[in-house]
């Protein structure tokens, strides 16, 4: 019993026969040895790309220049951040050409003018009837098409997800992918995912989601949509693996981390710690502004109960509560928070 468990978790890779261990769910294998990419039936995938990328000390540094970016009053975030991970992990991911088109039917509603008529007296206590123009609700057949040409990506994982992987997966340009060629990556020691959504599954799922953008998009212009009938096309399906970073590091020990991309090093998304004179200094800073406010409502008050209002105190008064307001809100939304999170 316990070498069929142990055999159904390993594949045979068909380049080098190596023996790769897999997950429960994986359908595209990559193998950990030669970097072969097949089916878990052993069948090539056609078309096959991949992002070039850069070492982890590349990485290190341009995670360094996002925190010397982000660092604000934190002068020894660089020389005092240590960094205890730095893995390259090769993400799999699907892309086509998907051309799409639609016809949809519906309404919409707009304001028609109506001519009316009616009896008005006049300050002799005469009467006669006037015409006026009124606005009643009218509905409108809508019968329209759309249609589109688009590049769709996805994750072709169905479990676990890294922080600022979506990030990530948008910054990809598919015009810097090159044949996928193991060689060129394996000496950075890469984490090779096996992909969880075969390529049958991808093309599905794909019809799917233009269709109901191009239902959302149809809804958006029309007060009720009765009907949305899309056909699309998929074309040039590639699999492709895209180079990811996660990066850990600790500060004060406390535990942050930036996501980055592999092919050029610089963080997509980050965390920057919030140091405790900066909680002290934004606390400070929402006590002025509860000070400010309370001063402004003193100019206010007064303002609203005189017969005359006094537009200068009126002004200066509605400006310090503002300020005030917001001097609140900044200062104690800071103290509250664990860290910041900047976009690269």
């Amino acid at each position: 019993m316990g070498s069929e468990a142990e055999s159904a978790d390993m594949f045979k890779c068909p380049v080098c026969n190596g023996n790769v261990k897999t997950g429960p769910d994986d359908v595209v294998i990559t193998c950990t040895y030669c970097g072969g990419t097949s089916t878990i039936e052993g069948k090539a995938i056609g078309d096959h790309l991949m992002e070039a990328a850069v070492g982890a000390d590349e990485r290190i540094q341009g995670f360094q220049e996002f925190l010397d970016k982000n660092k604000g009053m934190n002068k020894s975030l660089v020389k005092n951040a240590k960094i205890v991970e730095n893995r390259l992990i090769y993400v799999p991911v699907w892309t086509a050409k998907v051309k799409a088109d639609s016809y949809y039917k519906g309404y919409k509603t707009v304001q028609v003018p109506v001519q009316k008529t009616r009896t008005v007296r006049d300050s002799d206590g005469k009467t006669r009837t006037e015409t006026y123009t009124d606005y009643e609700t009218g509905y409108v057949p809508v019968q329209s098409e759309l249609h589109t040409d688009t590049d769709e990506r996805l994750l072709a994982r169905k479990g676990a997800r890294f922080y600022g992987l979506g990030e990530y997966l948008d910054t990809i340009k598919l015009e810097k992918t090159v044949p996928y060629n193991f060689e060129k990556i394996k000496d950075l020691d890469p984490i090779m995912l096996n992909a969880e959504i075969g390529q049958e599954e991808y093309e599905k799922a794909i019809h799917g989601r233009v269709a109901d953008n191009h239902r959302a998009q149809a809804a958006s212009g029309l007060t009720e949509l009765f009907d949305c009938r899309t056909t699309s096309s998929v074309r040039g399906t590639t699999y492709l693996q895209a180079p990811f970073s996660l990066i850990r590091y600790k500060f004060q020990g406390d535990l942050y981390k930036a996501a980055i991309d592999g092919n050029s090093g610089r963080v997509v998304l980050g965390e920057i710690p919030i140091t405790k004179g900066q909680r002290i200094m934004w606390t400070l800073l929402g006590l002025i502004g509860i000070i400010l406010s309370g001063v402004g409502g003193e100019f206010l008050y007064p303002q609203f109960i005189a017969p005359e209002m006094d537009m200068t105190f009126f002004g200066v008064g509605l400006l310090l509560t503002i300020v005030g307001i917001v001097m609140t809100i900044l200062g104690f939304r800071v103290l509250i928070m664990t860290q910041r999170v900047k976009k690269g």
